[in-house]
C-alpha cells in the first residue's frame, strides 16, 4: 500500500519529495506525468505534479454554433464538467487505485483547492482511500513536515468558491460576447471578435475612464507668483521677469542662467510661491506682481519647524507586491506574479497569493534574518537591526488576517547568483531582493524627518516656503525605493531680512489627469472588488492581449479598439464596464468559501444579475449597435486616407466619399441609421486638401481636377465671398495698363500666365515649364514681385515678369549709352 500525495506544479512536487524522502527519491513516470517515489517511516510514497487544472467548464457541444444558438439561451444552460487533461486524469485514477491514502497537496487557495478536488472526484472513481489535505505556505523543512505528519480535511467552501466563478464567468462570457459580435456583425463588415467579459470589460472601463477624463479635459489659465530670496546681497543678480513681457526667448534664457548662477554662488538661495497659490484671475496676479516687482527686500514673519516621521510599510500581501513590482521595478504584475511563483517554488519565499498583511504573534523573525545575513546587501542593516532591538524584533502589522497564509517573505537568504541559478526568469533576483528589503523594512524603525515651514512677506504680500531634513533614516536604509528628496534651507530667524533676487509672475495652464499606472489599476480592481488577488494581472494580460490597452513603462494607454468597445458600452448599456455587479458575485463567491451558501444558491443568485445586464444589453441593442457599427466603420473610413471626408455633425461616425452607378456623393458610415449626405461635382477627379480649412463650415475642401475647389457642404469656392481669405491670389504688382487691378498669377492644367483682377483684358505670358515661384523680393526697377522658376536639368532663373520693366530698362540703358 502506498501514501499518494498530488501537488499542483510539477516543480512544487519534487520539493516536496525532496524534503520528506530526506533526499532520496527517484522520477518515474505514469502516463506522460512526473511523480516521484521515495520512503518515509517504512511507508511508500508517491508525489505527482497535476499542472493546474485538469477539468474545466463548458456548454455542450450542440450549443456552440453562435450564428445557430440564440446568446441568451446560455444563460438558462448549464455548463458541464470535462476533463481537459486526458493523460493527467489517468494517472490519477493509476496512481489512486492501490493508495491507501490520498493526499492533496495543491497550493492552498481556491483555485488550488478546487484543483485538489478534481483530483478528488477522479480518484474515487477507482478508490475508496480516505483523502486528506496538506496544507502550506512556504516549502520550508519544518513546515512541509508538519503539513503531511497532520493533514486535515478538504476545504469544499473554498473549492466550491471556484467553481462558482468558473461557471458564472463562463455564462457571461460566452452570452455577452456572443451577442454583441453577432448584433455589430450584422451593421458592420468585421471578423473581430467583440470580447465581454465579467471582470475583463470593468477592468478595461477604469482605463477607459480616464482616458476619457483627459480627452475632455479643458485647461484652464492661471498665474502663479514666485520670489527667489537669498540671506546673501549681490545686486548684480537682482532681476524681476514677467513672462507676459514680449521679449519671451530673452527671458527665457536670462531666467536659465540665473538659476545656475544661484546654485554656483549662493547656497543661501530658496524660492517661495504667493500665499495665493494658483490664481485664476489675471487682473489679480498683475496688480500683485506690480505692487511688488521692484522690491528688493523682504521679512521673515515667521517659522515652525515640527518632526514627522514615516513609518515602514506593513507586510506585503499580493496586491500591495504587484503595485509596488510595477513601481519600483517596472515589471508587469503578471510577470511579477510569475517570478514570485517561481521563488516560492524554489524554496526562496513565501507563497505568493495571500490578502494577509499581518504576521502571526508567534512568526519566527530571527532565524530568517539570520540566513538572509549571508547577503551582504542586507548583513550590516541587519546587524545593526539586531542590536539596537535587543533581539527581540517587532513587526509594523497591517490589519488584514484573511487566514489563509502568512505575508509575502523571504524564506532563506541567498545571493543574486544563486537566485538566478534557481530561478531564471528575467527580473528574478530585482523581485527577491524587493521581498527581503521589504521584510527587514518592517522590522525597523521610522525614518524621522524635520519639516521646516517659512512665511515670508514683501510689502504686505505673503510667500509661503517649504523644507525639510531627513534627520534618522531608519527603514529608508534598506528601502531605498522610497528615498524621500531633501529640500534643504538655510539657517534663518524669524524677523531676518532677505534679499529679493528675482520675482516672477508666471502664466500657465492646469494639467489634464494622468495616465493610469498599472499599479493605480490594481488599487482601484482591489477597492471594486474586480477580481481576485491572483486573477487581477490575468485580467489586466487579457485586456492586452485582446487589444484593448497597452502598458508603455508604468502607464497604460487605451488602444482605439478598447476606447471604441467602452465608449459604446458605455452610451448603450453603461452598467457593463461599472464594477458594481461583479462586486456582488464577488460578494457571492465569498459566501461560498465562507460556507453561508451553497454553490447552486450562489448561481442561481448570480445568475439572475447577469440576466438583469444582460436584459439592458438587448433593450440597448439599437443604441449599442449604431455606435459600435459606427465606430468600426468609421475607423475603417480614416484609414481610407483619399476617401475620408471628415466627422459627422449629427451622429459623429465618419464621412467618406462614396460612388455608386448613379452618382458620387460625400455619405456618413452610420448609414442607414443616418442619413446624412453632401453633393460634390459630377465631373473631374476629387482630391481632399487636407490642409485647406473652410470658414464656412464645410466638412472639407476638394480639388476638383486640378480647375477648381469645393466645400462640402457648401458649394464651389469660386463663388464664395470668402475666396480670397481662404486662398489668397499670388500677385505680381500693378497692372501696367489700367493701373488699377493687381497682376495674378493664374495656373491652369496647361498652362499658367499673369492676368488682370480688373479683367481690363491685359495678360502677360510666363515660362510654360518649370517649378514657378512668386518671391517677396521686389525688382528694383518696377516695384513688382520677382519670380524664380527652375526648370529641369537648367540653372534657376530669377526674373521680372513686367514686360514694360524691360522695356524701362533698355529704354534707362539707352540714355545712359547714347
Amino acid at each position: 500500500m502506498t501514501v499518494v500525495a498530488f501537488a499542483e506544479k510539477n516543480k512544487a512536487a519534487e520539493e516536496i519529495a525532496k524534503i520528506l524522502g530526506g533526499g532520496n527519491y527517484s522520477r518515474t513516470y505514469v502516463d506522460g506525468a512526473a511523480a516521484y517515489k521515495f520512503k518515509r517511516n517504512g511507508e511508500d510514497w508517491v508525489v505527482a505534479g497535476l499542472s493546474g487544472h485538469i477539468m474545466g467548464y463548458d456548454y455542450p457541444p450542440e450549443y456552440n454554433r453562435w450564428n445557430e444558438v440564440d446568446p441568451g439561451i446560455l444563460l438558462d444552460v448549464e455548463p458541464q464538467k470535462f476533463v481537459t487533461k486526458e493523460n493527467l486524469a489517468g494517472a490519477i485514477e493509476k496512481l489512486s487505485k492501490d493508495a491507501h491514502l490520498i493526499i492533496l497537496a495543491c497550493d492552498y487557495d481556491r483555485e488550488g483547492e478546487n484543483i485538489g478536488f478534481e483530483a478528488k472526484e477522479l480518484a474515487q472513481r477507482v478508490s475508496n482511500a480516505p483523502i486528506k489535505r496538506a496544507r502550506y505556505s512556504s516549502f520550508s523543512k519544518n513546515e512541509i513536515e508538519k503539513a503531511f505528519d497532520a493533514p486535515g480535511e478538504p476545504d469544499t467552501g473554498l473549492a466550491m468558491a471556484a467553481e462558482a466563478r468558473q461557471i458564472l464567468d463562463l455564462k457571461m462570457g460566452a452570452a455577452f460576447t456572443r451577442y454583441v459580435t453577432l448584433s455589430v456583425r450584422e451593421k458592420a463588415f468585421t471578423k473581430e471578435i467583440l470580447s465581454i467579459g465579467p471582470c475583463q470589460t470593468p477592468t478595461c472601463g477604469f482605463v477607459y475612464e480616464r482616458e476619457k477624463s483627459i480627452r475632455e479635459f479643458n485647461p484652464k489659465d492661471f498665474w502663479k507668483i514666485m520670489a527667489d530670496f537669498d540671506t546673501e546681497s549681490n545686486p548684480s543678480d537682482t532681476e524681476v521677469k514677467n513672462p507676459d513681457e514680449k521679449k519671451l526667448k530673452t527671458v527665457k534664457s536670462i531666467k536659465a542662467d540665473s538659476k545656475t548662477d544661484l546654485k554656483t554662488e549662493s547656497e543661501n538661495a530658496f524660492s517661495g510661491v504667493h500665499r495665493s497659490g494658483q490664481i485664476t484671475e489675471k487682473e489679480k496676479a498683475d496688480e500683485i506682481f506690480k505692487k511688488i516687482k521692484g522690491e528688493k527686500k523682504a521679512v521673515v514673519l515667521k517659522k515652525s519647524v515640527k518632526e514627522q516621521s514615516l513609518t515602514p510599510p506593513v507586510p506585503l500581501n499580493t496586491t500591495e507586491f504587484l503595485k509596488r513590482a510595477s513601481s519600483f521595478l517596472n515589471i508587469s504584475p503578471e510577470k511579477s506574479l510569475e517570478i514570485a511563483e517561481q521563488l516560492y517554488l524554489s524554496g526562496l519565499t513565501s507563497y505568493p497569493r495571500t490578502e494577509t498583511n499581518m504576521y502571526a504573534p508567534d512568526f519566527e523573525f530571527v532565524p530568517i534574518l539570520s540566513d538572509l545575513s549571508k547577503n551582504p546587501s542586507y548583513a550590516q542593516t541587519i546587524r545593526q537591526l539586531m542590536a539596537d532591538c535587543s533581539g527581540k524584533v517587532v513587526p509594523k502589522n497591517g490589519t488584514k488576517d484573511a487566514k489563509d497564509h502568512p505575508p509575502i517573505y523571504p524564506i532563506r537568504g541567498a545571493v543574486q547568483a544563486d537566485v538566478e541559478k534557481m530561478v531564471s526568469l528575467p527580473g528574478a533576483y530585482a523581485v527577491y531582493d524587493l521581498i527581503c528589503r521589504h521584510f527587514i523594512a518592517n522590522l525597523m524603525p521610522a525614518a524621522i524627518f524635520e519639516k521646516t515651514r517659512l512665511e515670508i512677506q514683501i510689502r504686505d504680500e505673503l510667500f509661503d516656503v517649504t523644507g525639510s531634513m531627513k534627520k534618522s533614516s531608519g527603514w529608508l536604509l534598506i528601502y531605498d525605493y522610497e528615498t524621500k528628496k531633501d529640500k534643504l534651507l538655510p539657517q534663518i530667524r524669524e524677523g531676518d531680512i532677505l534679499f529679493v533676487k528675482k520675482i516672477q509672475n508666471t502664466a500657465s495652464k492646469t494639467a489634464p489627469p494622468k495616465k493610469l499606472m498599472e499599479s493605480e489599476l490594481l488599487t482601484l480592481m482591489d477597492k471594486n472588488g474586480i477580481g481576485t488577488k491572483a486573477t487581477a494581472p490575468t485580467h489586466i494580460e487579457t485586456n492586452k492581449k485582446r487589444g484593448y490597452f497597452e502598458t508603455s513603462g508604468k502607464t497604460i494607454s487605451i488602444l482605439d479598439t478598447g476606447y471604441m468597445l467602452m465608449e459604446s458600452l458605455d452610451f448603450a448599456v453603461p452598467i457593463l464596464i461599472r464594477p458594481e455587479i461583479r462586486a456582488q458575485i464577488e460578494d457571492l463567491i465569498q459566501q461560498v468559501e465562507d460556507g453561508k451558501i451553497e454553490l447552486n444558491d450562489a448561481v442561481l443568485t448570480g445568475t439572475a444579475l447577469i440576466k438583469k445586464m444582460y436584459g439592458d444589453l438587448t433593450a440597448n441593442k439599437d443604441r449599442l449597435v449604431q455606435k459600435l457599427a459606427g465606430s468600426i466603420k468609421s475607423e475603417a473610413a480614416e484609414n481610407d486616407k483619399k476617401n475620408y471626408a471628415g466627422v459627422c455633425p449629427v451622429c459623429q461616425n465618419a464621412l467618406r466619399l462614396i460612388t455608386t452607378d448613379k452618382g458620387r456623393f460625400v455619405g456618413c458610415v452610420g448609414y442607414p441609421d443616418c442619413a446624412q449626405t453632401y453633393p460634390v461635382p459630377k465631373t473631374g477627379t476629387l482630391t481632399f486638401l487636407r490642409s485647406k480649412k473652410c470658414p464656412k463650415g464645410g466638412i472639407a475642401v476638394m480639388d476638383v481636377g486640378k480647375k477648381y475647389n469645393w466645400a462640402v457642404g457648401v458649394g464651389p469656392c469660386f463663388n464664395c465671398d470668402q475666396k480670397d481669405v481662404c486662398d489668397p491670389p499670388e500677385t505680381a504688382g500693378l497692372c501696367p495698363k489700367c493701373k488699377e487691378g493687381q497682376m495674378v498669377l493664374v495656373r491652369l492644367s496647361d498652362s499658367r500666365f499673369l492676368s488682370c483682377f480688373k479683367r481690363c483684358g491685359h495678360t502677360q505670358s510666363l515660362p510654360k515649364t518649370g517649378r514657378l515661384t512668386v518671391l517677396d523680393k521686389k525688382c528694383e526697377i518696377c516695384g513688382w514681385n520677382l519670380f524664380k522658376n527652375k526648370e529641369q536639368d537648367k540653372e534657376e532663373e530669377t526674373f521680372c515678369a513686367n514686360r514694360r520693366c524691360r522695356a524701362i530698362g533698355l529704354k534707362n540703358e539707352h540714355q545712359k549709352n547714347p
